[in-house]
């Protein structure tokens, strides 16, 4: 259920490169049970500042919960080929202090400023042009040969409001003005499941998991298509996520389940995870002969910049620029509970993902 007073904000694209300026297409949604909406017609002076950029969205004192609705997943078997009923029972998006989904906050997914943005852009790379321009623009280390669509999170360039800049500054670091940073960041969501196990002995387990304090500015996914050694078109894509929690909870318990009996919990959780690096390194989308999915990370490409794979010159200049481009990652546990044992800080910073492929498979 979709919270009675929530709006949903439209906003077309002027220009692909500043998504800060908004044309006044808009519109506002009233989501109830009968929905009713509002237009807002443009005029001929607006109708011509149209360029089909994108279209940036903003979701505005939303809250959504699926109360008492329930997904059952059958087909699933144990190791004795009994079967294993698995039922979604919850799934919310709130505002943050919604303890667990149990109060009803809300909370603004995007704004009219930042919105979320759905795009097409062209490739910002002409390999044969100045080697200062391959890795910038809206599209950079792809060819300019090609479009690609981008799904992107809002952006800021506030140090307080960029998650990445304030993790940077004051969690992986001890910047002079965290404090007052702190004190006017914005509120997160707070986003929660919970998952029933149905046994066949008739026992039962319960799964809760909750994220509060959940920040996503920043992240972004992008996909573009390219013949494959075959001649085929082949999907590829890259993804940057810049995941924030301030708290990370998963629970387990018994058919008697009051989430107090904590499996895991993480106090401060981040996430950035760059997956791809344009052409020079996509990630690729396929399936195989028997329907299951692959997802492949491929071995950086020194042809895909015309690079003599002989030449062993060349093939070090390629290698310590993309080292020195392509982005890295890195991951924060603040703290982590297990159980009643608690560990301290956890910090991976600054690495990078040479070949990763991973399979779908039969159950």
């Amino acid at each position: 259920m979709v919270r009675r007073g929530s709006r949903l904000a439209l906003v077309g694209l002027r220009d692909a490169n500043d998504m800060k300026k908004l044309l006044s297409l808009s519109v506002a949604l009233v989501i109830s049970h009968s929905a009713n909406a509002e237009l807002q017609a443009l005029d001929d002076a607006e109708m011509s500042s149209q360029s089909g950029a994108g279209l940036g969205f903003a979701l505005q004192d939303f809250i959504f919960s699926t109360d008492d609705a329930s997904l059952a997943v059958t087909g699933i078997e144990d190791g004795n080929s009994n079967e294993v009923g698995i039922k979604w029972d919850q799934f919310y998006i709130m505002g943050e202090g919604s303890q667990n989904g149990s109060v009803k906050k809300p909370v603004d997914i995007g704004s009219y400023l930042h919105p979320w943005v759905v795009r097409s852009v062209r490739g910002s790379s002409d390999w044969d042009g100045d080697p200062a321009d391959f890795y910038t623009g809206d599209a950079p280390a792809i060819g300019d040969d090609v479009a690609a669509l981008q799904i992107l999170t809002d952006v800021y360039t506030s140090a307080a409001q960029n998650t990445r800049q304030y993790v940077m500054d004051c969690i992986f670091a001890s910047a002079g003005d965290c404090g007052q940073r702190a004190a006017i960041r914005r509120s997160g969501a707070d986003i929660g499941s919970r998952f029933t196990l149905d046994f066949a002995d008739g026992t039962n387990h319960v799964w809760n998991i909750d994220m509060r304090g959940v920040y996503l500015d920043g992240s972004g996914f992008t996909l573009w298509s390219r013949p494959d050694d075959s001649g085929q078109s082949e999907l590829l894509g890259q993804l940057n996520l810049s995941l924030l929690a301030e708290e990370f909870q998963i629970d387990t318990c018994g058919e008697a389940c009051t989430g107090t009996g904590s499996l895991l919990q993480i106090d401060q959780f981040y996430l950035g995870l760059n997956l791809g690096f344009g052409d020079i390194q996509p990630l690729k989308f396929s399936a195989t002969s028997d329907g299951n999915f692959v997802l492949e990370l491929s071995k950086p490409d020194p042809s895909s910049r015309g690079v003599d794979e002989t030449d062993s010159d060349a093939m070090l200049a390629f290698f310590n620029e993309y080292y020195a481009n392509a982005p890295k990652s890195d991951i924060y546990i603040g703290e982590i509970t297990v159980g009643n044992r608690t560990a301290g800080e956890t910090v991976i910073n600054g690495f990078r993902a040479q070949y990763l492929k991973a399979t779908s498979i039969d159950l």
